[in-house]
């Protein structure tokens, strides 16, 4: 296309300029809505993996096959520390554990409550949990062999502090009841109704023993330096070696995660229609008004011997203008409003029901994704020539005497 083409075009679009800043203003703030849905919900969607797989889920994890419940699994792994040791290995994993989870019954001298028994390897949890920033008060698992973690809310149920005993009671295989004394090392604060008061971290000995199953676990959790990498680690370190057992990933074991990112995606690819359509009648009004507008001038151009197609290209060059400007000053606006919400975080009132079933912080960082948006803002540009092509056909097609006797 010439210069001259691309002048006309820009000369055109100015001439009504009330008009074209409408029409860019509403593309600008489309995508600028659009990145910030974008932003929020897959800022959200990260934290919420990042938080389910830092208190149980790990990023993978092995487990016996054929277990029905992959949260606490029926069936128990045999030699487990021959996964940690494995795993531990691979330059991508940055911690393996091991852990034994079942329920089971906690006494106070002054009350008891059911909760979720959960045994640990004191040292690689730290590196796999984040419940041990959680803490309030006391030290996280030493080592010692009869110590427990516990929830603010389930200290205070069976009152007890810092130093004092509790019993834990397990059902074993034989079907008679097990129990242990503890001490309790530290009690964490998380804020979550489930983690506060319902669960017990001890060391994976101790819990074994109690259990009367030593030397199992429910599963060996993994925790990988970058979740990205979850799909291609595993499908590179699927085969184990041994048909007993199975590697899953967080998306198999905590399906309720996935659950609610599939859910809000199919949200965001809604709100996108609905703001593709307003701008594609935005840029519609637009250029079907200038066409009007100008029809006598269409018709001088035709009869100075243009061909049709020049019309096509004028209209489109127009609408690829308009489309243009307002795509990259949503991409400014867009991007300003993610890094200031970035920097002081955006409470959402969700989060609050989240942290019901994990820990979760009541406000949500907001990350840039430059690819998302990159081709949103494509796309939206595309709707803009898309919605300028019907009137740019429309203008070849006019009739020259017809055109040129409009007033």
């Amino acid at each position: 296309m010439s210069a001259t083409l691309w002048a006309l075009a820009w000369r055109n679009a100015r001439r009504n300029h009330r008009r074209s800043l409408l029409t860019m203003g509403s593309v600008a703030l489309g995508l600028a809505a659009v990145m910030f849905g974008q932003s929020l919900l897959r800022s959200f969607q990260r934290q919420m993996i990042d938080k389910a797989t830092g208190v149980m889920l790990g990023h993978l994890q092995v487990q016996a096959a054929g277990v029905k419940d992959h949260k606490v699994p029926e069936k128990l792994l045999a030699r487990p520390e021959r996964f940690t040791a494995a795993f531990s290995g691979d330059p991508r994993v940055a911690a393996a554990g091991t852990r034994l989870l079942y329920t089971g019954l906690v006494t106070s001298p002054t009350a008891s409550r059911g909760v979720l028994i959960t045994g640990v390897e004191p040292a690689a949890e730290k590196g796999l949990s984040i419940i041990p920033g959680y803490l309030v008060s006391g030290s996280y698992l030493t080592g010692a062999e009869r110590e427990a973690v516990l929830g603010v809310s389930l200290a205070r149920d069976l009152d007890v502090r810092l130093g004092e005993r509790i019993v834990l009671m397990a059902q074993r295989p034989d079907g008679e009841m097990g129990s242990e004394l503890f001490r309790v090392a530290g009690i964490f604060k998380t804020n979550s109704t489930a983690y506060d008061g319902q669960i017990v971290y001890v060391p994976l000995a101790a819990s074994q023993r109690l259990r009367g199953r030593p030397g199992l676990a429910s599963h060996v959790a993994i925790k990988l330096k970058d979740v990205d990498d979850t799909d291609a680690f595993m499908a590179e370190r699927a085969d184990l070696g041994d048909p007993e057992t199975v590697l899953l990933s967080y998306r198999e074991v905590g399906s309720e995660v996935v659950g609610i990112k599939k859910f809000q995606d199919a949200l965001l690819v809604i709100i996108m229609g609905v703001i593709y359509a307003i701008v594609a009648l935005g840029i519609l009004n637009t250029v079907s008004m200038s066409l009007f507008e100008r029809m006598r001038e269409f018709g001088v151009i035709r009869a100075l011997g243009a061909r049709p197609g020049l019309l096509i290209r004028l209209v489109l060059v127009e609408a690829f203008l308009l489309g243009g400007v307002g795509v990259l000053t949503g991409v400014l606006l867009g991007g300003l409003g993610i890094a200031f919400f970035g920097v002081i975080g955006l409470p959402l009132p969700l989060a609050t029901a989240l942290s019901y079933f994990m820990p979760f912080d009541g406000i949500v960082y907001m990350r840039p994704q430059w690819a998302l948006h990159l081709r949103s803002g494509l796309g939206l540009w595309a709707v803009c020539l898309a919605a300028a092509l019907g009137p740019a056909v429309r203008a070849a097609r006019l009739i020259v005497s017809d055109a040129l006797r409009t007033v």
